[in-house]
């Protein structure tokens, strides 16, 4: 396994843990300096030895970096029995057994700077508590009560625990940019329980021998062997809770990006918008410095969901090639509040519904629903809309053709402070660069999208529910057009039309019974040859298209030659295949439509054939009900297909 690089560490960051280190050093230098002046004793080195050997057996607490571990014990130890300086020097090898083990693993390397600030936080924090709380050492010629010793240790078990979390915790807020108070609740508050049992089996081992007796010892460290596995076990059990949750978050959230791409894959104009707006929301959250896990999480989930109540919006003002109306754009106006409905059904464990319900609010209360404005507006709802403009502009639309960057940016530009948050729409210019190379880099893909969820769901599957809206909006256009047309000729154009917009074909042909004659003529031809074509007469029951027509059955992927000879793979775009279906009405067949192609057809393709012919037979009886007769075949005139 790979090491893994370790994070470049923020600037402010970077200066916090200078200044730690710098006092860090301070304390330590006092306390050599002032065991140097001291004779040695053989307690110390008992001390240091105990501190070594029990430093491998740490406990790290989940979701943040820290540990704790039974070594605590012994600094407590040495630091009652020899002083403040002793307990720093000890705490100060804990410390460094710890970032040793942690830099030599080959799962992660700290930087520099963070191994130094692991060293000098607990050192610089046991020295500053000791001070602070005047510890008398035990082996000193003075004595000191017992409710003395018992309060001076409470208040420097309480002072150690207070600098040494919050040292931590300003350091992880800083990097994380989330608020430190929420951290130390959430992470460190209940171990002053873990300080107070350290401090308090180091009393027991030091108070009464004022000395380390290492048969003592012995009968301690079972003790403190059952308080390492009992913390190791707890920790290990949040952990795996820890993992677990996040496991499921990250389905419930494949879950939702899968069904928001397959909505969005249904419409046709703003196809893949849903997860550029995702790439470009959380692009921009990270430059504004967002780090919060949840809001994170909600902007996420809310740039996928956005646009979930344009389900309530007709397609026709969707998909309207011109302005809207005055009422067509309240209706259209509804999908925010809709979209925001349906997902407050939700139960969502971050605030996702603000976001979706308000992302078309204006900064200067012009938008809606709700017309907020200002820093009233969700902070996620502010940046999604500078988003989802973008993208919009950016892309092709029913009503206009895509914009140019430089053209967006100018439009955000006369926008700030009108209808987006000036700072949000400074900070997205800036990282468009970046935004660019991350499209360029998912184009290269194989996968649609940046993680195992969205690699899952294929391109195929997606061009599946695109070609199946595509195939939808195509038919419902035939079946308005056919019924009328005024001739025969003039629905096969149709015909004709829809099947070349659907189908690969290089050619289309429409034979029709000759009166009074076994053979079939061409009525209506286009595309590739149709010159050849033309003139051909196909006796029914023979080659392809009189076969067809003979035996009321659909042919599929013949040789295009058995109709049209030799010929037809001399042409410029040679044909090869056949696809042949008879048009059927009252039990006989009244003519065949013919496909040519220089590739094989599929079995899509010939539903689609079938389908269209349905429609087609059902058209024509129709018009034959309503009197509107079948020209005879030499009359039908021969359009000009486009």
């Amino acid at each position: 396994m790979s090491e893994t690089a370790p994070p470049r560490l923020l600037s402010r960051t970077r200066a916090y843990v200078i200044l730690v280190v710098g006092l860090g050093i301070v304390a330590v230098g006092l306390s050599l300096s002032d065991l140097a002046s001291q004779p040695a004793d053989r307690g110390w080195f008992l001390l240091a030895g105990l501190t070594l050997v029990s430093g491998f057996l740490p406990v790290k607490l989940p979701s943040v970096s820290a540990t704790i571990s039974i070594s605590e014990t012994f600094v407590f130890a040495g630091t009652i029995l020899f002083g403040p300086s002793l307990g720093t020097i000890l705490v100060l090898l804990d410390a460094g057994v710890l970032s040793a083990r942690v830099s030599f693993s080959k799962k992660r390397r700290l930087r520099t700077e963070q191994v130094l600030f692991n060293l000098a936080a607990p050192a610089l924090s046991i020295w500053a508590a000791a001070n602070i709380a005047k510890i008398h050492p035990l082996a000193a010629p003075q004595s000191v009560s017992p409710q003395f010793f018992v309060a001076t240790l409470a208040a420097f078990t309480v002072l150690y625990f207070l600098s040494n979390s919050w040292l931590v915790t300003f350091a992880i807020a800083l990097e994380r940019n989330v608020p430190p108070v929420s951290i130390w609740w959430n992470n460190f508050k209940e171990l002053l329980v873990n300080y107070f049992a350290g401090a308090s089996i180091a009393a027991l081992l030091v108070y009464n021998s004022k000395r380390i007796d290492p048969t003592f010892v012995g009968v301690i460290l079972p003790l403190l062997l059952v308080l390492y596995l009992t913390y190791d076990w707890s920790t290990k059990r949040v952990e795996a809770e820890r993992q677990k949750n996040s496991e499921l978050n990250r389905v419930f959230l494949s879950t939702i990006e899968a069904l928001a791409m397959a909505i969005d894959a249904k419409d046709q104009v703003t196809h893949g918008h849903i997860r550029r707006v995702q790439r470009y929301t959380m692009a921009l959250a990270t430059a504004l410095g967002i780090r919060d896990d949840k809001q994170i999480k909600a902007l996420e989930a809310a740039a996928l969901l956005h646009d979930t109540g344009k389900l309530a919006v007709p397609e026709y003002i969707l998909n309207k090639p011109g302005a809207l109306t005055a009422s067509e754009f309240e209706r259209m106006k509804l999908h925010a509040a809709v979209g925001a409905d349906i997902l407050k059904s939700i139960d969502f464990p971050y605030p996702v519904e603000p976001i979706v319900r308000h992302h078309h609010e204006n900064w200067d209360g012009t938008g809606y629903p709700d017309g907020l404005r200002g820093q009233d507006i969700p902070l996620g709802a502010r940046i999604l809309s500078v988003v989802d403009c973008y993208d919009a502009l950016t892309s092709d639309r029913p009503y206009r053709p895509r914009m140019t960057r430089i053209q967006a940016e100018q439009i955000l530009k006369d926008r700030r402070n009108k209808m987006y948050d000036a700072f949000i729409v400074d900070e997205f210019i800036k990282i468009l660069d970046q935004l660019e190379r991350l499209d360029a880099a998912e184009q290269g893909r194989p996968g649609v999208g940046t993680d195992a969820t969205t690699a899952r769901l294929k391109p195929a599957q997606l061009d599946v529910i695109s070609s199946t809206t595509a195939e939808e909006r195509e038919f419902n256009e035939l079946s308005r057009e056919l019924p009328r047309a005024t001739s025969l000729a003039a629905a096969a154009e149709v015909l004709f039309r829809y099947l070349g917009r659907v189908i690969p074909a290089e050619t289309f042909a429409f034979y029709v019974q000759k009166p009074d004659t076994n053979n079939l003529i061409c009525t209506v031809v286009v595309g590739v040859g149709s010159r050849m074509i033309e003139p051909l007469v196909v006796p029914i029951g023979e080659r392809i298209s009189g076969w067809a027509f003979a035996h009321q059955q659909m042919i599929m992927n013949s040789d295009a030659s058995l109709d049209l000879g030799p010929v037809a793979r001399t042409l410029a775009t040679p044909l090869r295949y056949a696809l042949a279906a008879p048009i059927v009405q009252s039990a006989q067949s009244t003519a065949v439509v013919t496909l040519y192609g220089s590739q094989k057809f599929e079995k899509d393709h010939s539903r689609l054939v079938e389908s269209a012919v349905n429609l087609f037979q059902t058209s024509i009886q129709h018009s034959q009900g309503e009197g509107n007769n079948r020209p005879a075949p030499e009359g039908i005139p021969r359009p000009k297909f486009h």
